[in-house]
């Protein structure tokens, strides 16, 4: 859920990443880093602890691990970390996406797959989503092998489910009763 002060902070680094040209590259990497953080419970208490000196928080930003990220995104990352607001790292980087697909009329879909997807199959799915929904969308590939075969998506409210986990649960569900 935005707040209001999620939306600002994620308007921010909208602005900025505009500014440099790197509106897509920001997004993606942002919310790469908010996933990497949320997964790692000592980096996450590391960047969010206020007894820690600024400058240990920041040193994060200017680490190995974040060398190849874009400068804007980087700059996004060390403002969110100096304003004490790390631990709002994943909704604001949900934020800028869904601000992000709105500046190009589009909308937002997260699909989850078991194995990553090459680029010729990526398009197809994006052409199915969008020709399913009506929509023009931005679409986030995230890996999951929960999903064991097939497709999770989800755009805004609405949840698309043609998964291999589902069938197998459906299945269960009709044999068992």
């Amino acid at each position: 859920m935005t707040t209001q002060r999620t939306g600002a902070y994620a308007q921010a680094v909208v602005a900025l990443a505009e500014g440099e040209d790197a509106l897509d590259a920001v997004g993606t990497e942002l919310r790469t880093i908010a996933a990497a953080v949320e997964g790692s419970e000592d980096l996450r208490q590391r960047l969010i602890d206020i007894n820690l000196p600024l400058g240990q928080r920041l040193k994060f930003v200017e680490s190995d691990v974040l060398r190849a990220a874009h400068p804007a995104t980087r700059s996004a990352l060390a403002m969110i970390i100096a304003a004490e607001r790390a631990s709002e790292l994943g909704e604001i980087a949900e934020a800028v996406a869904t601000r992000s697909a709105e500046l190009r009329s589009r909308e937002l879909a997260e699909v989850y797959v078991a194995a990553p997807l090459d680029a010729t199959r990526q398009r197809a799915l994006v052409e199915a989503l969008e020709r399913a929904t009506g929509k023009r969308l931005d679409v986030q590939v995230h890996v999951d092998p929960t999903v064991v075969g097939g497709v999770r998506a989800k755009i805004g409210d609405t949840v698309i489910d043609g998964s291999v986990a589902r069938r197998l649960q459906d299945l269960r569900t009709r044999v068992g009763r």
